[in-house]
């Protein structure tokens, strides 16, 4: 449990190093570097990061198709890695079923984060 923290810890803290706009919050070579890296932190961040951005795509897909019941969200664009790990962190303390706590993980994101930041609905049925 402890490892998988700290590499949560290591990888938002990689999230919220973003340069500029026109820099993504994560480049390819640092994540090469995480990926090759010797050490069980730098392995198991290359692996989250990687299965986060899977999901991410799973949940988006879903979410232009119109499956998910919570609508899309409209994260603003200068929101800290921070905000958003305090927004779900807040919504991770309130849960209070085991069916909420077996739930997927990036479907629960995805519902924290269009119930905290929903578009308007003229964004919310546009293509873009």
């Amino acid at each position: 449990m402890r490892s998988i923290a700290m590499t949560l810890t290591v990888t938002g803290a990689l999230l919220a190093t973003a340069a500029s706009p026109e820099q993504p919050a994560m480049t390819a070579g640092d994540l090469g570097q995480l990926c090759t890296g010797t050490d069980h932190v730098s392995r198991n961040a290359c692996r989250i990061y990687i299965l986060g951005v899977t999901q991410g795509i799973a949940l988006g897909m879903s979410i232009a198709d119109g499956k998910s019941a919570g609508g899309r969200p409209c994260v603003p664009a200068g929101l800290s890695a921070e905000a958003l790990e305090k927004t779900v962190q807040k919504k991770l303390a309130e849960m209070s079923s085991a069916a909420e706590r077996h739930r997927d993980a990036s479907g629960f994101i995805g519902a924290v984060l269009a119930s905290a930041f929903p578009c308007s609905k003229a964004v919310a049925g546009s293509d873009r």
